[in-house]
């Protein structure tokens, strides 16, 4: 009887070991929504926190019921900022057995070491930004403010009594940063409505160019829908898998907050564009000293007021997006801060074109309509400069929600 009793006794115990570790190994149950920021009631929730727990059970310990928390925010999924948990590479003492390479010295091992660590897929840093399109699109922006910085130089300094006038040089570098602020705005577009999947930019990219040098003998669609270019995945509702195609033209949902902000912004750019164009020298007679008035304000003020106001409202959408409320700014959050010196940048081209309509009357009025541009322009440097470093580094994990937060 004793015999029998410690084989029942075991086998107990290594049941209750074997479920132990199952539900070690098992997989958490779905993250349940701990609180949903909506910062405006219509569109879409920009921020959600989760909570994820296992199914109650009474021989699962409490530790194991209790899982960490996680977020998710439309901002960081749209600039592919998440990854997975980061982890720590410890380096071990080397062992008396293990033979030292000859020619390798303590720097270059340091080297290796720190390569690796910086070009593991769960460090923060993304150093993979080849086919990164958000990296791209601030790189695009830097260039364009940049040249626009420039370009703020060559009108206000003539005003100030340093150097002279250059109308061709001020016309041309005001066309270039237009055009990379289009490229820009484009690829904002893109990037928004491929959201989720922006890992598809680089074998789409590189097929639409095979497509351009003739190397792919098929049509290029607007889907880019090769093997290469599209993933799958698992469809809700029982439908199975299904391709995700990169789209380079399509629309994505008026209610979400980031689609419609980078919507409006290509076309605001689109509009902006056309100012300068048509700023070009001898495209409107007798710019910039005697120009026909009806011509210079309807081609070539008016896009730069259209075009500003719609800067104005895409980077008040991107402020709310990231807000919490949309009343309350949100100072800890880079994309605020981006969205913030965007606005301010906006305000001054479009102030710029306001003041342009009394510019040939006034030489206050144009003083304060070119001044509009140089601090318009430095702002949009500088948010842009942000907008690069955001796209260098991964989200912080998420801290634990606040039980007095809002649900």
């Amino acid at each position: 009887m004793r015999t029998g009793l410690n084989k029942h006794g075991s086998s107990g115990r290594s049941q209750s070991r074997k479920l132990h570790l199952e539900q070690l190994q098992s997989p958490p149950s779905l993250h349940h929504p701990h609180k949903v920021t909506r910062p405006l009631p219509f569109f879409l929730p920009t921020r959600v926190t989760f909570v994820s727990r296992r199914p109650s059970d009474d021989n699962t310990p409490d530790e194991l019921q209790r899982m960490p928390s996680t977020h998710w925010s439309s901002r960081a999924s749209r600039k592919r900022r998440y990854s997975t948990q980061p982890i720590h590479v410890a380096r071990s003492a080397p062992s008396s057995r293990t033979a030292r390479p000859e020619g390798i010295t303590s720097a270059q091992r340091e080297l290796v070491l720190l390569e690796q660590r910086v070009r593991h897929p769960g460090t923060r840093l993304k150093v993979h930004l080849t086919w990164d399109i958000s990296f791209w699109v601030a790189v695009i922006f830097v260039l364009g403010s940049a040249v626009w910085v420039i370009n703020g130089f060559f009108l206000f300094l003539p005003l100030v009594g340093i150097g002279s006038a250059n109308f061709t040089a001020s016309a041309w570098s005001a066309f270039v940063g237009g055009t990379l602020f289009e490229v820009g705005s484009y690829l904002m577009y893109v990037e928004a409505l491929n959201t989720g999947h922006g890992e598809l930019f680089g074998p789409a990219l590189r097929e639409l160019l095979g497509h351009a040098s003739g190397t792919v003998s098929q049509d290029p669609s607007r889907d880019s829908a090769s093997a290469n270019a599209e993933k799958s995945r698992t469809g809700s509702g029982g439908n199975g898998p299904r391709r995700i195609k990169f789209r380079w033209v399509g629309i994505g949902s008026w209610r979400e907050l980031g689609f419609l902000a980078c919507f409006i912004q290509m076309w605001a750019a689109t509009i902006f564009w056309v100012s300068t164009i048509t700023g070009l020298p001898n495209v409107i007679a007798g710019l910039p000293d005697d120009p026909p008035t009806a011509v210079t304000d309807i081609f070539y003020w008016t896009p730069q007021v259209l075009g500003g106001s719609g800067f104005i409202a895409s980077s008040l959408l991107l402020m709310i997006e990231v807000q919490r409320r949309w009343w309350l700014p949100n100072l800890s959050d880079m994309g605020w801060h981006i969205g913030f010196w965007n606005l301010v940048g906006a305000v001054g081209f479009t102030l710029c074109g306001a003041l342009g309509y009394g510019s040939l009357v006034s030489s206050g009025v144009n003083y304060q309509s070119v001044l509009s541009t140089f601090w318009a322009s430095w702002a949009f440097l500088i948010g842009s400069v942000i907008q690069l470093w955001e796209t260098l580094w991964r989200e912080d994990a998420a801290p634990a929600p606040k039980p007095e937060e809002d649900a």
